[in-house]
């Protein structure tokens, strides 16, 4: 078959082509995100089991091209209309007399399979949600980050399918209550040439205007594959400099236009747009001649991508049902918009100044914004908000074919998006907030919980140097993203894209990078170094406000992240008796269990890749104890002057001498265990302020009785346990009939530490009289015998972590225990 353009097939496809996504929904409201070829007033009913009628809105959709038209839609009460706990559906019309099961509006034969579970459970015949319980023992949340349609293996997202269709079959009360996308949920930077040709098809269909874009003389160079040097020197974008600073081809087909963006996303979530795996675009339908006979590596790469693609796109239906029948909540990381977006003040300088750097910055929020955003808060898109402006103004800018000054520069005012100068002009020197632009960090309440979403992007701090660490939130931004609260929450679940305590030898690789790219005279842009805590005063100074944002300073966090491309679980426990810049005295207690879910899609075989620490788990800093650690002791020194906090007593030429232990940094921290071992006792007199430990643990070991199983063709799909429910059996029959059953248990035997391959990840507590614990339980595949295959996802890889301010496994009174309190 030959590829044929979205031009002659529009008319053959159905009106919906992506979604309907099921978006932020409470007891009050429901917002359902929907994308269609056609203009239309939607109606959004939602019902109760029994299809009696609850809540209804109607609204027209946003035109944001000749065929593409898109509205987040809520259905608002003003009063409590929807009980927590229970189950409800809803349905959509469009037309007189067209709604989701009449053929034409998502497939021609009308079934609600794409998006509903008839099969499974003859009550929902329509797509379908809970709302949280009012217990947080029975609460099931979902995340994951990190989906890169040409990434290897299958797509982990494909999972919550699973989840939901068989918490329907077995006991409905038990389905997943919330998905949270913590980031990276398209890669922009990082395109599949045959996947941009397919989006550079369909933006021009979709929108039916081709966008002029500033600095680019040479058409040429926006084919696919050809885009590095517009992406790297003329918009001054890093995606293709590596850990050498080198330029590689990371970037060769980097999104540009609106439209690609608007394209990209509705691909992610739909398997509409694209063409049967028969019909993709060749080689040559990409390449010139010249390229296609000379180039055998290039077709090799290609070939690889197709691959990928057409892997992605054999779960993509499972994806988008899932995607209707969860309340689903998105933020984004750098790759919606680009890698190291908003890194440090060097690449706000190196991209910011560049008027075709901030066009496509411009583009990637503008794409954020309708088809994420929109759908986290949808308050901010209605009446005179600062989204409903910008709604306004795309429309004006897509009538105008990209060529109206004014909507542009409306555009970028309500994106927030600031100038270079603008940068420098603010003092502490951060990225800016305006009044005027949409906020992109949020918060969604629960019964007895609160969830925050942060936005560790747009409103960060830049310290120091035009190369040093930022703060991944400036002073202003924690304030406003962290307000003081009254609510007894049992636990705050916490959204920061990046883990906020991550493994401390792969941050200690990136100073060493930063160190060795500034004597070289580089960037060290491939080494990311942008964790929570390679800015030491910004980390001290965000756990400090997490531990006293209640009244009652005792708090327990359950933070949610992704971005890494490999999960794991960690706990950290804080006590003070003066936080870092706080200025009153204070004794807070404060736990966080850090859960990791990383990647969707994005796994990397290659060595040094995920895979590697998925084999390995954690780097063995000691023989007898191989997980990393940290027990810290903190003082404010706001001078940051050296002085003496006690002495280190260490054997050598069979004298013991005793060294003294200084402090010079503001703020100045001693990682206690670094000091320790069988010949250096620490004697600490000068009193810490504040105090923390940091453990990475491993996954549960259970009891498992396996035999494997080598009948090649048993592929049979086991039904997963439901929280609670017992997991033995059905994990030993999991496990028989895996080739690599062998990786569940992990290196050491004790679990899998790091989880290096695509994974999706379910959270529950367990909070009763005697334990308080949250649970991550993630989701990923094991190999089938049959040779290139794997096994259904299961919930393979069990992490729990202690909220107890008492734990005895990980007492914080350990951290202390070098400590003479008889010094000031």
């Amino acid at each position: 078959m030959n590829w044929i353009p979205l031009r002659e097939r529009i008319n053959t496809l159905p009106l919906v082509l992506a979604g309907p996504i099921l978006r932020r929904t409470d007891n009050y409201s429901v917002t359902v995100w929907i994308a269609l070829k056609e203009s239309r007033t939607v109606t959004l009913v939602i019902l109760d089991t029994n299809k009696n009628a609850l809540i209804t809105a109607r609204q027209n959709t946003t035109q944001v091209g000749d065929n593409l038209h898109i509205v987040a839609i809520t259905a608002q009460s003003n009063y409590s209309v929807l009980r927590d706990g229970e189950n409800y559906l809803y349905n959509i019309a469009f037309n007189p007399g067209e709604s989701l099961n009449t053929p034409g509006i998502l497939n021609s034969e009308g079934s609600i399979l794409e998006i509903a579970y008839p099969d499974v459970h003859s009550e929902y015949n329509l797509p379908s949600f809970a709302l949280p319980p009012n217990d947080i023992n029975d609460l099931r949340i979902v995340h994951g980050s990190c989906r890169k349609l040409h990434g290897e293996s299958l797509d982990a997202m494909a999972s919550l399918d699973k989840m939901i269709r068989e918490a329907l079959a077995i006991s409905v009360e038990k389905r997943p209550h919330q998905l949270f996308l913590t980031g990276d949920q398209i890669y922009v930077d990082d395109v599949a040439d045959a996947l941009l040709f397919m989006l550079m098809d369909a933006a021009e269909t979709l929108l039916g205007w081709s966008e002029p874009l500033p600095g680019v003389t040479n058409l040429d160079e926006l084919k696919p594959g050809q885009r590095n040097n517009l992406a790297t020197n003329v918009a001054g974008l890093t995606a293709s400099l590596d850990k050498l600073n080198r330029i590689t081809d990371i970037a060769k087909s980097h999104l540009f236009t609106f439209g690609e963006f608007m394209a990209m996303y509705l691909f992610a979530w739909s398997d509409v747009l694209w063409v049967n795996e028969e019909d993709f675009p060749q080689y040559q339908d990409i390449y010139s001649i010249e390229a296609t006979s000379q180039d055998k590596q290039k077709e090799s790469d290609f070939d690889k991508e197709v691959t990928y693609l057409k892997e992605f796109i054999s779960t993509i239906k499972q994806v988008r049902r899932a995607l209707a029948n969860i309340p689903t909540y998105m933020i984004f990381d750098d790759h919606e918009i680009t890698d190291d977006w908003n890194l440090n003040m060097a690449w706000c300088d190196r991209v910011l100044s560049k008027p075709l750097g901030r066009r496509i910055i411009q583009n990637g929020l503008l794409g954020y914004s309708i088809c994420q955003a929109w759908g986290n808060t949808p308050l901010e898109f209605s009446n005179d908000k600062p989204g409903a402006a910008l709604l306004s103004a795309l429309q004006t800018w897509s009538k105008s074919k990209g060529n109206d000054p004014d909507s542009e520069t409306e555009i970028s005012k309500r994106l927030g998006l600031p100038t270079v100068t603008e940068i420098r002009k603010t003092n502490p020197r951060r990225l800016p907030y305006f009044d005027n632009s949409i906020n992109w960090n949020y918060t969604v309440t629960g019964p007895g919980y609160e969830v925050v979403f942060l936005d560790t992007r747009t409103l960060r701090g830049f310290p120091g140097e035009d190369f040093d660490f930022p703060e991944l939130l400036s002073d202003e931004a924690l304030e406003k993203q962290l307000p003081e609260i009254s609510d007894d929450n049992k636990v705050t679940i916490v959204i920061s894209p990046s883990p906020v305590v991550g493994l401390p030898f792969l941050e200690g690789i990136q100073k060493s990078a930063k160190a060795v790219a500034e004597k070289l005279g580089t960037a060290a842009w491939g080494f990311d170094p942008e964790a929570w805590g390679l800015q030491a005063s910004s980390f001290e100074k965000f756990i400090a406000r997490l531990a006293l944002r209640t009244s009652r300073q005792s708090s327990r966090i359950v933070m949610l992240s992704g971005d890494v491309h490999y999960s794991f679980s960690a706990r950290l426990q804080y006590s003070a008796n003066q936080p870092f810049e706080f200025p009153l005295p204070a004794n807070p207690q404060l736990v966080i269990a850090q859960f990791t879910s990383s990647s969707l899609r994005n796994e990397k075989r290659e060595p040094g890749g995920s895979y590697s620490l998925h084999l390995k788990g954690f780097v063995p800093f000691q023989l007898i104890d191989y997980h990393p650690k940290a027990e810290i002791l903190g003082w404010s020194n706001p001078e940051a002057k050296k002085q003496e906090v006690g002495v280190v007593c260490t054997y050598a030429d069979a004298f013991m001498q005793c060294l003294p232990l200084h402090i010079e940094k503001s703020p100045a921290l001693i990682n206690i265990v670094e000091e320790r071992s069988w010949f250096r006792l620490p004697d600490i007199t000068k009193k810490p302020e504040w105090w923390y430990r940091i453990d990475f643990l491993p996954a549960l070991l259970e009891n498992i009785h396996y035999s494997s199983n080598h009948n090649s063709h048993n592929t049979q799909s086991i039904v997963a346990p439901l929280p609670r429910q017992d997991r033995l059996k059905p994990l030993n029959q999991y496990l028989s009939m895996a080739k690599n059953h062998h990786e569940y248990k992990g290196l050491w035997g004790h679990g899998k530490e790091v989880v290096g391959v695509n994974n999706l990840a379910e959270i529950t507590f367990e909070f009763d009289d005697t334990k308080q614990i949250a649970v991550q339980t993630l989701w990923w595949r094991l190999e089938s015998h049959e040779k290139g295959k794997l096994l259904e996802p299961f919930p393979l890889t069990r992490y729990e972590v202690s909220l107890s301010f008492d734990d005895k496994d990980c007492p914080i009174t350990d951290v202390l225990r070098e400590v003479r309190m008889k010094g000031k």
